[in-house]
Parts: C-alpha cells; sequence; structure tokens
C-alpha cells in the first residue's frame, strides 16, 4: 500500500531527506522492494532466514513475495503461520535496524539483523502460542523443530 516511509516514499510526500539512498547499501533508492529484498543486507538475511528454518532459498522481488512465501511451504497450516510469522518479524529486524542505523548510529550489521530475529521471534511465539515450553537451544538451531 506504500506506507513505509522509506526514503523515496517520503520524498513522494515532499519531505525532505538528506539523501534518498538506501541506508545499509548506499547503491540504491531507499524503496519498500530495495530495503527489504534487493539491498545486499536485506539479501544476506534472508539467505541465513532460509538456511536458519531449513527452506529452499529465497528469491522475493517485492514485500508482497515476501509476505505470500509462506503459502508455498511444506507443511501444514500451523507450520505455515510460523513462517509467516517468522517472515514478519525478520521484516520488522530490518526495519529497526534500518531505523537505527539512521537516527541511532546503528551499525546495520547482518548477524546483529539476525540475532534480533531470531530472539524476538523465540518470544513472540513463546508467548503468544500453544509452544510455551519452546527449547532456546532447539529453537536457536530449528525454529521448527518442533513441527
Amino acid at each position: 500500500m506504500n506506507r513505509i516511509p522509506t526514503k523515496d516514499a517520503l520524498v513522494r510526500r515532499n519531505i525532505s531527506v538528506e539523501s534518498d539512498l538506501c541506508v545499509f547499501c548506499h547503491e540504491d533508492l531507499e524503496s519498500v522492494d530495495h530495503l527489504f529484498t534487493a539491498c545486499v543486507t536485506a539479501h544476506r538475511v534472508w539467505c541465513r532466514f532460509s538456511e536458519w528454518v531449513k527452506i529452499p532459498p529465497i528469491f522475493a522481488f517485492s514485500l508482497t513475495d515476501l509476505t505470500d512465501l509462506h503459502k508455498g511451504i511444506n507443511g501444514d497450516k500451523k507450520t505455515k503461520e510460523i513462517v509467516q510469522g517468522l517472515i514478519t518479524v525478520t521484516c520488522w529486524c530490518l526495519w529497526k535496524a534500518r531505523n537505527a542505523k539512521i537516527f541511532s548510529d546503528g551499525s546495520g550489521n547482518v548477524d546483529e539483523i539476525f540475532g534480533e530475529v531470531k530472539s524476538l521471534s523465540f518470544l513472540w511465539l513463546k508467548s503468544r502460542s500453544s509452544f510455551s515450553n519452546l527449547s532456546w537451544r532447539e529453537w536457536y538451531s530449528f525454529p521448527l523443530y518442533m513441527m
């Protein structure tokens, strides 16, 4: 719906920004699709994600591709819901890292971003689902171990 205030969206709304380039790679216009799929930082995070969840490599060209990714995952409805939640958490962590880099001198480090994906998604699932007895050790290695 083009409501995420990326730099290109802010410029379209006549809001002055210092630079409209991606804060992670400084190579392209910071749009929603670039920030979440095309940027080298996002690509590395999604590579780590697919290895962690043990799914084929993710080839997404838009945010919509990411939000629909869970539909093509093998497994039951619960597995698909967990993968959808993991994708949402990963997008949130990329957005938070982008904002930290702009507003509080964050690093944008892939390892830090992905570490936050693992910890936030563990806390999210443990507190908001029937999987209240999740094991951090098992989760850290493979988030769908309980399926």
